[in-house]
């Protein structure tokens, strides 16, 4: 084990990260839409996929390499785009570009990322893919482009699973608003985590970065208000149109779940797809990740390259969505979790505990290479011989 064995999964960080940061950042890291069904269906319905191991075979020496995009990257894993990153661990998402970097595997930084896309880009010079968020403005979202091919970003991700910011009530509960108003509520919660209020204070607030050169005052409201406000009410299928006219690289289309939408997006020259429900953060009866990519049909798999997200956790749970179609996977939880519990160390521990768990996977399924997975690996049904 190439980590530290205190910490042996991502469930372990998880609970000493709520230890370590307040909990309005535990809330707002962990939080579902409404009831928060979503969020365990992406979980339960994980947990219900079986695989089919077969042995009397030399496992000795195991590929992990992913290949996206003519770029061969060194695990099935990569990070999914979360905003207010260094709300989770100050400096945090700087932090997680090196260690992306460092272990080739692709970062997807979000717009509403809190440090410059300019220097996430020279943290990840190689691995790095921009999320953009797309505003309503077409001069915003020329420049956000702009910006980012500039900086280097190897894709461009764009996320249309927020049509409407969403009402979460562990967020309306705790009264998170950035910039952050003093209350005794607040004040409360981060006295009781000095390390992360000192390492706060020394960094400065989180502040959206990357918009603030959009916004008179750089006073961002409520999250959900906000995206109201200055992002799309839906990205149609002209705007994305428009993206893939001003994009040269990769483009690739975040939140779809639907087969008659991934065909579209296809169509209009897309070159990859993230089956996503947005962790379980915007529609509470939407279908899981994992159930959207078993409904995908083959044909589509070969049009595009589809990739997963939403509730990963462990290696176990992206060879589980490589048996089933998707190329990669993506999560952002797990790293968010890596960083408020171990700081700077936090991104390679999660990194290592995804190689190493899912090495031991493949090798216990009897697999050699990652690319070689299939769906021969997934028992459907107790009759399979």
């Amino acid at each position: 084990m190439n980590y530290n064995p205190a910490m042996p999964s991502i469930a372990d960080m998880a609970a000493k990260a709520r230890k370590r940061i307040p909990a309005f950042a535990v809330d707002y890291l962990e939080s579902g839409i409404g009831g928060e069904f979503c969020l365990r269906r992406n979980r339960g319905d994980l947990d219900n996929v079986i695989l089919w191991p077969r042995y009397l075979c030399d496992v000795g020496t195991v590929n992990t390499h992913c290949r996206l995009f003519d770029h061969d990257y060194d695990l099935g894993i990569g990070v999914s785009p979360v905003g207010l990153g260094n709300m989770m661990w100050p400096n945090g998402e700087s932090r997680l570009a090196r260690a992306a970097q460092a272990a080739n595997i692709p970062y997807i930084y979000s717009t509403m990322g809190t440090t410059a896309l300019e220097d996430i880009a020279a943290n990840a010079p190689d691995v790095g893919w921009f999320q953009l968020y797309v505003p309503r403005d077409r001069a915003i979202m020329r420049d956000l482009i702009e910006r980012a091919g500039r900086a280097g970003f190897k894709a461009l991700v764009v996320t249309v699973d927020i049509p409407v910011g969403a009402k979460r009530d562990r967020e309306l509960k705790n009264g998170l608003i950035l910039p952050f108003r003093i209350t005794p509520r607040l004040v409360a919660q981060v006295i009781r985590r000095p390390l992360w209020a000192l390492l706060t204070l020394r960094h400065g607030m989180p502040r959206f970065m990357n918009l603030m050169p959009y916004s008179d005052s750089g006073d961002i409201k409520h999250l959900g208000e906000f995206l109201t406000q200055f992002f799309c009410p839906g990205v149609s299928i002209e705007r994305l149109q428009e993206i893939r006219s001003l994009w040269q690289g990769p483009l690739i289309i975040k939140g779809l779940q639907r087969g008659s939408d991934i065909s579209a997006a296809a169509d209009l020259g897309a070159d990859g797809v993230i089956l996503s429900n947005h962790a379980g953060r915007q529609l509470d009866a939407a279908p899981s990740s994992i159930a959207a990519l078993q409904a995908l049909p083959s044909s589509l798999r070969e049009r595009m390259t589809v990739m997963l997200d939403s509730g990963i956790r462990s290696g176990l749970d992206v060879v589980r969505a490589r048996a089933l179609g998707a190329s990669a996977v993506f999560s952002g939880r797990s790293f968010m979790y890596a960083l408020a519990a171990a700081g700077a160390d936090g991104p390679r521990q999660a990194i290592e505990i995804f190689r190493d768990e899912i090495t031991r996977t493949l090798q216990q399924l009897g697999c050699t290479e990652f690319e070689a997975m299939s769906a021969d690996y997934r028992l459907q049904t107790t009759d399979n011989r």
